[in-house]
């Protein structure tokens, strides 16, 4: 039973009619949305951060890379289970999404680098370390590379502290323990 209010569609902004258009599924928005609508500007904002990340330099796989592994570190049940549904879509296998919810090495240079960037901006305090921050660029991350990541940090710990709010009950399958 979710704690957020169900908002309903005849009560929202036209302005925030418009910005859920694009995450309907034949026709329908998910509850979650509806929740998250009790704040309009709220939602309008999360969903054009959204819109940015599909125009941003990060492609489908790395996304749903940082997406699983904030959702990690978070224990978002919510996001777990859509984003290992999403990653798997995208082409990341489920020995590799376990892999990256672990921190552990994937052999992918792009996951692994994205994997220790999250891990230090989410579990560490103050700046980056210089070391890291040379590491990604030697990998080939772009300044425009590393704040997609930082984008999409934020908009993902935005829907799973408002899923822990809320106790978001996914209705896909649950993510794999690991």
């Amino acid at each position: 039973m979710p704690r957020l209010t169900t908002v309903s569609e005849s009560t929202l902004s036209e302005n925030t009619l418009s910005a859920l258009e694009p995450v309907r599924v034949n026709g329908k928005l998910a509850d979650v949305y509806l929740q998250f609508a009790n704040s309009e500007p709220a939602v309008r904002a999360y969903l054009g951060m959204e819109e940015a990340l599909r125009a941003g330099s990060l492609n489908e796989q790395e996304l749903e890379c940082v997406k699983l592994l904030v959702s990690e570190f978070t224990q978002c049940d919510y996001c777990l289970s859509v984003h290992s549904f999403k990653s798997g879509k995208a082409g990341i296998s489920p020995e590799l999404q376990k892999l990256i919810r672990q921190t552990n090495s994937t052999g992918n240079i792009r996951f692994d680098i994205i994997v220790r960037l999250v891990s230090s901006l989410f579990r560490q305090p103050g700046a980056l370390s210089d070391d890291l921050l040379a590491e990604a660029r030697s990998a080939g991350f772009t300044d425009q590379n590393l704040v997609d990541i930082c984008l999409t940090m934020s908009t993902i710990f935005f829907t799973n502290i408002t899923n822990h709010i809320n106790k978001s009950v996914s209705p896909l399958p649950a993510a794999p323990t690991i």
